[in-house]
């Protein structure tokens, strides 16, 4: 079996397959982890409540976890809100230019991964920068549906609750400049993430992005 392995790993990564996908068509677990659960606690005293699809964008989950876990977002703001359309956090710099240090590869359609989550109301999904594998730490929630988004932006979750969509809905109906910055800005306390005994290992691009 040893040497089946050994043969193995170097001919599916030389097909692009990776280590990952390698151990996901071999070891299949006797019972699959429940979606890990997130809750968002702001500033207002509102709480945003979400499941992410691990299934649907593997290593946006992963780096999402991972960022929540150390503390990352705890203090951020929701530094850009266009009503009816969304709101934008998870950027150090607050200002659309930060990050977490490193880049992602983005998962969805336009990127050669398939994605079926779609832009609708509530749903979480990772900004980037410029090219597709920008995504870092800011993350956008819908509060209306934009299909257009779908396949250029790799969504991971989605709010669970009307408690969360109506805290939403408070955040985005607030007033804003001219360059959608909100005119008084809600932060985050803190992250929780229950992930269920689930391990997630980000894989970050080799070339950190310059912050």
């Amino acid at each position: 079996m040893k040497k089946l392995f050994s043969v193995l790993i170097p001919a599916l990564l030389l097909a692009g397959i990776g280590v990952g996908a390698y151990f996901a068509f071999f070891y299949h677990p006797a019972e699959k982890s429940p979606n890990p659960t997130v809750e968002i606690v702001l500033s207002d005293g509102s709480t945003l409540r979400a499941e992410l699809y691990p299934d649907l964008a593997p290593n946006t989950v992963a780096n999402f976890v991972n960022l929540a876990q150390s503390g990352f977002y705890d203090g951020l703001e929701v530094y850009r809100v266009v009503p009816g359309v969304l709101i934008q956090t998870g950027d150090p710099n607050g200002d659309g230019t930060g990050g977490a240090g490193y880049t992602i590869k983005g998962e969805f359609r336009a990127n050669g991964v398939r994605n079926d989550l779609a832009h609708t109301r509530g749903v979480l999904s990772m900004a980037r920068q410029s090219g597709f594998d920008t995504a870092s730490s800011q993350f956008f929630i819908l509060e209306g549906s934009y299909p257009q988004y779908d396949g250029q932006y790799a969504a991971f979750g989605m709010l669970t609750d009307e408690e969360s969509l109506a805290a939403l809905d408070k955040i985005a109906s607030q007033p804003v400049d001219s360059f959608y910055v909100p005119l008084s800005r809600v932060y985050i306390k803190s992250v929780t993430v229950e992930t269920y005994g689930a391990e997630y290992h980000v894989i970050k691009n080799e070339q950190e992005e310059t912050t």
